[in-house]
C-alpha cells in the first residue's frame, strides 16, 4: 500500500503542471492571474493520495479532525466514495493560492484532476466560502489546448451542497465543522447513516494508536533480555584453581 500511494504521488508531481496550465487556461477568459511558472501543484493532492481528508496547516481541534475524519471513512466503507479537502488559507492551496478567490468547485475540479490517476470518485473541497464538489474530473487535450473536463453527473449532490449555510466563520474549526455537516448531509441524500467510532475510554481499553508503541516496546524489552542472556552465556570463565 506504501508504495502504490507513493506511485501515486509521484504520478501527482508530473501531472500537476499540466493541470495548473489547464485550468489557468480556463480562468485567462475570466481575467484571473495566471499560475506561477512550472507549479508542483498543491499539498492536499498529495495528502489525498494516501489518506480521505486534507486538513488546513492552522489545525482545527482534535475533537473536529476525529469526527470528520470517522464521518468519511465510514461513507467510504458504505460505498459512498468521498475524499474531503478542507481549506482555510491561500497557504492550504499551496502554488495556487489565487484559487481561493474563486468559487469552491472550480477548486474541486482542479484537485480532482490531479487525483485522477488512481481516484475518479467524489472530491468535495470546504471553503470558508463555501462547498466545491467534483467527480471524474480529468484532463483532456483538444486542437493543442488541455482542459479540464468531468464525466461524472453531480447535480443532485451540489443542489444538497447549495442549501447548507456556509461555514459559520473563517477559522480552521468553523471549516472543518461545516465539512462535516457537508459529508452527513450527502450521505444523507443517498440513505447512508454513518457512524463514527468512539476511542474506547474504558479503564482497561487502549486505542488502536497505543498498540504499536506497546509492540515496539515488548520488541525493546525482549532484544535487551535476549542480548543480556546471549552475553551471561560468552562470557570468558576463570579457570578452576590449581590444587597442590
Amino acid at each position: 500500500m506504501r508504495a502504490a500511494s507513493a506511485g501515486a504521488v509521484g504520478v501527482i508531481g508530473r501531472r500537476s503542471t499540466a493541470v495548473v496550465l489547464a485550468l489557468g487556461a480556463a480562468l485567462a477568459a475570466a481575467s484571473a492571474p495566471p499560475p506561477a511558472a512550472l507549479a508542483d501543484g498543491d499539498p492536499a493532492s498529495d495528502v489525498l493520495a494516501y489518506q480521505p481528508v486534507f486538513f488546513p496547516y492552522s489545525p482545527a481541534p482534535a475533537a473536529l479532525r476525529r469526527e470528520l475524519n470517522g464521518l468519511v471513512r465510514s461513507a467510504n466503507r458504505q460505498g459512498y466514495g468521498i475524499r474531503v479537502a478542507v481549506i482555510q488559507s491561500r497557504r492550504d492551496l499551496g502554488s495556487v493560492p489565487f484559487l481561493l478567490a474563486k468559487p469552491p468547485s472550480v477548486y474541486a475540479r482542479f484537485l480532482g484532476a490531479e487525483l485522477s490517476s488512481f481516484w475518479r470518485q467524489r472530491v468535495l473541497v470546504v471553503m470558508p466560502s463555501g462547498y466545491g464538489l467534483a467527480q471524474g474530473a480529468h484532463l483532456v487535450k483538444r486542437g493543442g489546448v488541455e482542459r479540464i473536463e468531468e464525466n461524472a453527473r453531480t447535480g443532485p449532490d451540489v443542489a444538497v451542497l447549495r442549501r447548507l449555510p456556509p461555514p459559520g466563520g473563517s477559522t480552521s474549526a468553523d471549516v472543518v465543522k461545516a465539512a462535516a455537516r457537508a459529508v452527513r448531509a450527502l450521505a444523507a441524500r443517498h440513505d447512508i447513516t454513518l457512524v463514527v467510532a468512539r476511542p474506547d475510554s474504558s479503564p482497561g481499553g487502549g486505542s488502536n494508536r497505543d498498540t504499536p508503541l506497546a509492540a515496539a516496546v515488548a520488541a525493546v524489552v525482549g532484544l535487551t533480555a535476549g542480548l543480556l542472556w546471549f552475553l551471561w552465556r560468552t562470557r570468558p570463565r576463570r579457570p578452576p584453581p590449581a590444587t597442590g
